[in-house]
């Protein structure tokens, strides 16, 4: 049975301040939620009832056994009404699957709208609302022209793309033809080489799995094209970051169980026919300690771009996987710490002239002026 609660003038819930116009998201936020202490807070809209417009919030207790949607209206923030009902059964399980998701969130609505505007260019929003997507938590965000919708990461932040069938997205290839060029490209290189990175391309010729790995006791660095059961191998000296990079491979190697095959194997579970981009082990040191993970890049096959995580610390089966929006690389981000910057350009010059793939942005064979002129392109 659907409760409708109504309060008198004289008890009305008012901002502190009356605004003239729209009160905007973020207040409305806090009105929901003091109004309904016991409920926490999935969804927010701008909607026009009676010729009235309003916010309504949408919130739900911990064992899901009541929906709460308080109404307010939308230029004053005065209490119109609530609404109590039973959630409807055919949402239980995406409201578990979030509720199970939300202590690990770091944005609040207010950082969604933020992010989505930016992303979108607009500001016009209509409904903002926690959704699972692709295995992530994130908040989605509708604009009033009842076309644009924004998937924001509630953890990091970032935009998940949701591509259409005629789409430009980049390269991706199944997980077994990346795995069997990996292990083709081992093979060539021989004992003491390693894979921690691989990425799908398509050119003229055909399929690429480009592979990167690291000799464990000297240090160097291979490049290896696999085209078919062809593999074309440039070898070079790391650099700057590259130097950086391989010596915390191999400070870190011996905690490596699970291998790159590995975590395509894990991702492939995780998303059957999914399309790899590109695959790349981090390491990242900070004072709480080492993690070790596999960045899988991957597109779903209903076309959302993210990237899964997997441990590679603990063997194939277990340890923590979780997926999140895709870190986007700039072309020129030598370095990786996601813009662009003097430390990328002196990498580049440091070895001008040099055969150094990484850094051959264009892939001239060299490094050069074309490398010189897409990081210049992507500065920040």
């Amino acid at each position: 049975m659907q409760i409708h609660t109504f309060l008198s003038v004289t008890s009305m819930l008012v901002l502190a301040t009356i605004a003239s116009a729209d009160i905007g998201f973020p207040a409305a936020v806090t009105l929901c939620r003091d109004t309904v202490v016991q409920g926490t807070l999935l969804g927010i809209e701008q909607r026009e009832r009676d010729n009235v417009w309003g916010y309504e919030g949408d919130l739900y207790d911990a064992a899901l056994t009541t929906n709460w949607g308080p109404r307010f209206h939308r230029d004053t923030g005065a209490f119109i009404r609530l609404d109590v009902d039973a959630p409807d059964e055919s949402d239980i399980s995406n409201l578990q699957a979030i509720f199970a998701q939300l202590p690990n969130a770091t944005l609040d609505f207010a950082d969604a709208e933020t992010a989505a505007n930016t992303a979108s260019s607009r500001t016009d929003v209509q409904r903002i609302q926690f959704d699972m997507e692709a295995g992530i938590l994130a908040f989605q965000v509708e604009y009033f022209d009842n076309v644009t919708k924004i998937y924001i990461d509630s953890v990091t932040g970032g935009v998940i793309p949701h591509h259409g069938a005629g789409d430009d997205i980049e390269a991706t290839l199944p997980p077994a033809t990346l795995a069997a060029g990996v292990a083709l490209a081992e093979a060539t290189m021989g004992a003491g080489w390693h894979a921690f990175k691989v990425e799908s391309d398509v050119e003229d010729i055909g399929t690429i799995v480009q592979v990167r790995l690291f000799n464990l006791k000297t240090g160097m660095l291979a490049e290896a094209d696999v085209v078919g059961t062809t593999v074309m191998v440039t070898e070079f000296s790391p650099s700057g970051s590259q130097a950086s990079k391989v010596a915390a491979l191999q400070a870190n190697w011996s905690a490596v169980t699970t291998d790159l095959a590995a975590a395509l194997a894990a991702t492939e579970v995780a998303y059957p026919a999914a399309g790899v981009n590109d695959v790349e082990l981090e390491v990242e040191t900070e004072k709480s300690g080492t993690t070790i993970f596999w960045r899988v890049a991957i597109v779903t096959v209903d076309l959302i771009e993210l990237d899964y995580w997997v441990d590679a610390t603990t063997p194939s089966g277990g340890g923590l996987r979780f997926a999140t929006a895709p870190v986007n690389a700039l072309a020129g981000d030598i370095d990786g710490d996601g813009v662009i910057t003097a430390a990328d350009l002196s990498e580049i010059l440091a070895l001008w002239g040099a055969v150094n793939p990484p850094l051959d942005l264009d892939n001239s064979g060299f490094v050069g002026a074309g490398d010189l002129s897409l990081l210049l392109a992507n500065w920040k």
